[in-house]
């Protein structure tokens, strides 16, 4: 871990919050997420500590691959700064959204160096990572109903590893006690963009704190049908922390093996899908932001009259 992450990480472990307070909770989602990792690096598969099992992560990573690791110590510090400055504020979803993609890019341009510097040591050549934003609004003209909404994609390109292009749809919310959650969208957005459809939760309770949890929208397909006759259903914090998964640990061992969202073959297709449903959707679900991840390539970024940036990869 990166010297200058490490005291927001000793706040939450001293408070017992953020990944500690999940893992205190639903420690066998933790081991059960990594301990296949671990075990191909010859770590310690009885660890029975969810605090000690949360130190070993942070100071060793998942073990998956060393650049990605970098990455997820990235998203793991985006999470704790949105813990320690933002949620305490009781911001509503569009503004925590704001700040997630905020800390998500200062993050990944903090362990530029590092992940550089690592990938001339593996291939003997530098690899980059890269965070880009697109604001599909293009003139603020959003639905005042969506909320948070978050189109997310990522892309890994490295040497040792198959290419992958994967997205996510995103529909944020604030978790505390009971949240309601609007089937009309739920349905335009899991009709929209299937299996690619997720639900983000903010933990706005003040003695977990924990990180952002997502989990596939088809999570919820049962409460969601419940009853017919209401227009909207209902989660809490026990359902989501035990189906969902810390958004830094999705990214990494979900998104980015395919195993969740939807691929794409090239970045230009996810791109253009994001654009393209902006476009022809007049309904509830509308995604007004995009933020992308690119492992191993730079984006190549320009300026248009009318596009606003014009963004490759």
């Amino acid at each position: 871990m990166l010297p200058q992450f490490k005291q927001d990480f000793w706040l939450l472990s001293r408070e017992a919050k953020g990944y500690y307070a999940w893992a205190d909770r639903e420690r066998w989602r933790l081991h059960r997420a990594i301990r296949g990792n671990w075990r191909r690096n010859c770590m310690c598969d009885d660890i029975e500590d969810s605090r000690q099992l949360v130190d070993i992560l942070f100071e060793n990573g998942l073990g998956l691959h060393p650049l990605l690791d970098i990455a997820f110590e990235a998203f793991a510090r985006a999470e704790v700064r949105l813990a320690l400055r933002f949620i305490p504020q009781r911001s509503n979803e569009e503004r925590l959204t704001g700040h997630l993609i905020s800390e998500l890019e200062a993050a990944i341009h903090m362990v530029a160096d590092s992940f550089a510097a690592k990938a001339l040591e593996r291939y003997g050549e530098a690899k980059q990572i890269d965070f880009a934003y697109y604001d599909l609004s293009q003139g603020g003209h959003v639905e005042k109903e969506t909320g948070g909404d978050l189109g997310l994609i990522m892309s890994i390109d490295l040497p040792d590893r198959p290419k992958l292009v994967s997205y996510a749809a995103i529909q944020a919310k604030r978790l505390l006690g009971s949240t309601p959650l609007d089937k009309r969208q739920y349905d335009t957005l899991t009709r929209n963009f299937k299996e690619g459809s997720a639900y983000l939760f903010y933990d706005c309770e003040f003695n977990t704190l924990a990180p952002p949890m997502i989990f596939s929208a088809s999570a919820l397909s049962a409460r969601r049908n419940a009853k017919d006759e209401t227009a909207s259903f209902v989660t809490d914090q026990k359902h989501v922390f035990s189906d969902a998964l810390p958004l830094s640990l999705w990214l990494v061992t979900q998104l980015g093996t395919g195993k969740s969202g939807t691929t794409s073959h090239d970045f230009s297709n996810a791109f253009g899908v994001f654009r393209q449903q902006h476009r022809q959707n007049n309904e509830v679900q509308e995604i007004s932001r995009l933020a992308m991840i690119s492992i191993g390539r730079p984006f190549s970024i320009s300026r248009d009259i009318e596009a606003g940036l014009r963004i490759a990869l």
